[in-house]
């Protein structure tokens, strides 16, 4: 459960305008910033849940957005409708927190009721794809531009007492300030796009990007009879 309206940070801000801001043509044989630490990542194939647990919590996709005892979190002011869950939550303890592909660090940000947030901007075969983490402290040496790898530890989930869980979130395209959203509403109200807008059913879009296992090699002896 997230806040619905967030900014990113002026450093934060500047650090991904720097990466994704259409610039002059590079000088042949020079790599941009940009192109360098995409390529540090390399591209998304496969996907993978954050957690090495999977147990949903109170709220799903498209869940009405309120907290576990049913307070409303948002509401549309003209229409009462209230917002709908962008993510999927997930119960769990203080653990660490992996990446779920390929990609580059492009936001963070702090919420003093709901901790960390950070977005991670992943390259795949089909389009650039941002996956979203709420209540997530980011470990030493991770911050915007950092490049990851599939697995790899780069936060740890945030202490909320009671209501500690993981919050997950895949948008389908490339940053805009939407791709920060924890919730929309059901019809676009106050300058907000309906749900679910282009975010997707994080659950649903990991499982069906996950690795293959490795087909196991089973050798037959045959054994001739004797004569």
């Amino acid at each position: 459960m997230t806040p619905a309206v967030f900014k990113m940070p002026l450093a934060a801000a500047m650090a991904f305008t720097t990466m994704v801001a259409l610039t002059p043509q590079p000088t042949p044989g020079i790599k941009s910033g940009a192109e360098t630490i995409a390529a540090a990542a390399g591209k998304a194939i496969y996907f993978q849940y954050p957690l090495p647990s999977w147990d949903p919590h109170c709220l799903g996709f498209g869940s009405e957005w309120r907290y576990c005892d049913g307070t409303v979190l948002r509401r549309c002011a003209a229409t009462g409708a209230v917002w709908l869950h962008t993510a999927v939550d997930i119960k769990t303890a203080i653990q660490p927190v992996m990446a779920a592909a390929n990609g580059v660090i492009i936001g963070y940000i702090v919420d003093p009721q709901f901790r960390g947030g950070v977005l991670i901007r992943h390259e795949t075969t089909n389009g650039i794809v941002i996956t979203q983490y709420w209540h997530v402290w980011p470990r030493d040496g991770y911050r915007v531009g950092t490049a990851v790898r599939k697995g790899e530890v780069f936060g740890d989930i945030a202490d909320m007492g009671s209501r500690t869980h993981f919050h997950f979130a895949v948008f389908t395209g490339d940053y805009e300030a939407n791709a920060w959203r924890g919730a929309l509403p059901p019809a676009r109200c106050e300058g907000f796009p309906a749900f679910p807008s282009r975010f997707v059913n994080a659950t649903d879009y990991v499982q069906a990007r996950l690795q293959p296992e490795p087909q196991k090699i089973v050798h037959h002896c045959r054994l001739d009879p004797q004569l």
